[in-house]
């Protein structure tokens, strides 16, 4: 799948310049081009869902109002200083689309359903890692991951200055694996190196039915293997230390492979990499 559009989805109040960077470090490899939507929920919306919030506005959607359009002008303050730091246009430079640039948009309305419409017409999303302290950032993350049927890019705070010098795919011959091999495919090619993580086969080599390696070279990209530890545990900690170890600058990987409920109460490898990855991860479920 080519990546022209890059969706950054911006909530109030929740930093982005690491979207944004992220976005345009891939965005200048691929040709693509950035979508910043500024999420701006309805009063009346916030007011349903978080009643104490009635109590802190006097029960005042005009109040929210005002507050929501400050947070709007403060972020697309700061976004119109980044595309100028960086001198992307804000719109179509050329009919080839070959330039990148970065637009800005608002949208109002409740987050999932705004995020869902806005992700599906795009190629790639770039979504900060979820918060606790930020519910927003969850339930942005869960509607793009879950709804979406688009590959999602989950950003740390900290982006490395290369995301596709080595690419590190977790393959375990799941459909969500195979899902996110597909969405990531654009950037595997232009990925200056390409690793293979798996379990289970140290010492040896994959079954015939499980070599992503060799269906790669299909498509002319080359990688090599790496494992875990003998039963070694968690997984999600096995994958996360050969990242690191063999220097991965970004993390492609299936998302609840097994039910949410079941990962969070015994653990998965998408529960440990949200909770603990250090890199950029692009997941599909």
């Amino acid at each position: 799948m080519t990546v022209r559009n890059i969706l950054v989805p911006i909530c109030p109040h929740v930093a982005f310049d690491a979207q944004l960077d992220a976005a345009l470090n891939i965005a200048r490899r691929v040709e693509g081009h950035i979508n910043a939507i500024f999420i701006r929920p309805d009063p009346r919306d916030v007011l349903a869902e978080e009643p104490m919030l009635a109590l802190v506005a006097g029960g005042n959607p005009e109040s929210l109002e005002q507050q929501g359009r400050m947070a709007e002008a403060a972020a697309k303050a700061k976004f119109n200083a980044w595309r100028s730091e960086h001198e992307l246009a804000s719109d179509m430079v050329d009919q080839s689309l070959r330039t990148p640039f970065a637009r800005w948009s608002e949208r109002i309305g409740p987050i999932e359903p705004t995020v869902v419409r806005c992700c599906r017409l795009s190629d790639l999303i770039v979504l900060n890692r979820p918060d606790s302290n930020l519910p927003v950032t969850q339930r942005a993350f869960d509607a793009a991951v879950f709804e979406s049927g688009r590959p999602v890019l989950m950003v740390p705070q900290k982006v490395p200055d290369d995301v596709l010098r080595h690419v590190l795919v977790a393959w375990n011959g799941s459909r969500e694996a195979a899902r996110a091999i597909a969405g990531a495919m654009t950037l595997l090619h232009k990925a200056e190196e390409v690793s293979i993580f798996m379990t289970g086969q140290s010492g040896g080599m994959p079954p015939e039915d499980l070599d992503l390696a060799a269906f790669l070279t299909w498509h002319g990209i080359l990688a090599r293997h790496y494992y875990a530890e003998p039963d070694e545990r968690p997984v999600g900690g096995a994958l996360l230390r050969v990242a690191k170890k063999c220097g991965a600058t970004m993390l492609v990987m299936g998302a609840y492979t097994h039910s949410r409920l079941r990962q969070n109460l015994l653990g998965g490898v998408t529960s440990h990499v949200l909770e603990h990855a250090t890199l950029p991860v692009l997941m599909m479920h």
